[in-house]
């Protein structure tokens, strides 16, 4: 079978310098996606890198493609979200749709944490995601999304055609790790009506890898709501196979809610790990 040969949008390498400071040792950028440079925003770690991605478009329209390849080596640790939440602008004629690709490949005692801002579905918008993670065993992740059925604002619910992501994590020895799958339907959805999701439609799904961590420990704690402080919202969590990590999934009467529960899990995951709390200006 012939491989497919994308043309990436968004490149970025990174590495540690002499000092164990993370630093980019490649990036190349292409029309829309453009990156921030390294910021040292955490007094406590400066061996972490903050990133943010920007983009000179005003969101996904039809048959937009972006391709995005993460690779971090040995001992890197970098904290990676978007400037703005990202629109998937209505497409109206039949079978058109948008797609976004992530590579990502984690080195040996390397961190990623990917925290990136709201992916909104205007009505009649369809967007098809995969993400492939490779990861070394001794690397750290933790990957998060926010999905908005609609501009809530304005009363649009559910009202796009639908949301396709496929998540696969494999070690870098070779090992199925996980896979995950969620199609989410818009219009055709029969549970959108239900006071379940009625009443919190702000969706959110969180992955954490983490070696050596008592699981069943942090499970508790990013359950923990009323350690989080975070009212309008229902969390659930899972181990995944082989004790790997964590699944969690959210549901949220708004951003705002979930936003502030994804710093209180992050800050989990950080203290399990014995890492530095998240800057207060984050």
């Amino acid at each position: 079978m012939e491989t497919i040969k994308r043309t990436n949008n968004l490149e970025l390498r990174l590495k540690c310098d002499r000092i164990g400071q993370t630093i980019l040792s490649h990036q190349r950028t292409a029309y829309p996606l453009r990156v921030s440079p390294v910021f040292r925003l955490d007094d406590a770690d400066s061996h972490r890198a903050y990133l943010y991605v920007m983009s000179t478009s005003p969101g996904l329209l039809a048959q937009d493609e972006l391709n995005i390849s993460l690779q971090l080596a040995a001992n890197t640790s970098l904290y990676l979200t978007d400037q703005a939440a990202t629109k998937v602008h209505s497409m109206p004629i039949a079978g058109s749709k948008a797609t976004t690709n992530y590579e990502i490949e984690i080195g040996s005692g390397a961190t990623l944490e990917f925290v990136p801002e709201p992916l909104i579905l205007f009505a009649d918008a369809t967007l098809q995601q995969t993400t492939n993670i490779n990861i070394h065993p001794t690397g750290k992740l933790f990957l998060s999304e926010i999905i908005l059925p609609g501009r809530i604002a304005k009363g649009e619910l559910y009202q796009f055609h639908h949301y396709f992501n496929r998540l696969k994590v494999t070690s870098t020895n070779g090992e199925l790790w996980f896979i995950d799958a969620m199609h989410l339907f818009g219009k055709n959805n029969l549970f959108t009506n239900s006071n379940l999701f009625a009443s919190s439609p702000v969706l959110g799904n969180l992955l954490v890898v983490l070696p050596d961590t008592n699981l069943k420990l942090l499970s508790e704690s990013v359950e923990d709501l009323k350690a989080a402080n975070c009212l309008g919202l229902t969390v659930a969590s899972s181990i995944l196979p082989q004790g790997r990590g964590l699944l969690i999934r959210a549901i949220a009467k708004g951003t705002h809610e979930l936003k502030n529960y994804l710093k209180y899990a992050l800050n989990c995951v950080r203290r399990s790990s014995h890492q530095p709390l998240l800057p207060e200006n984050l």
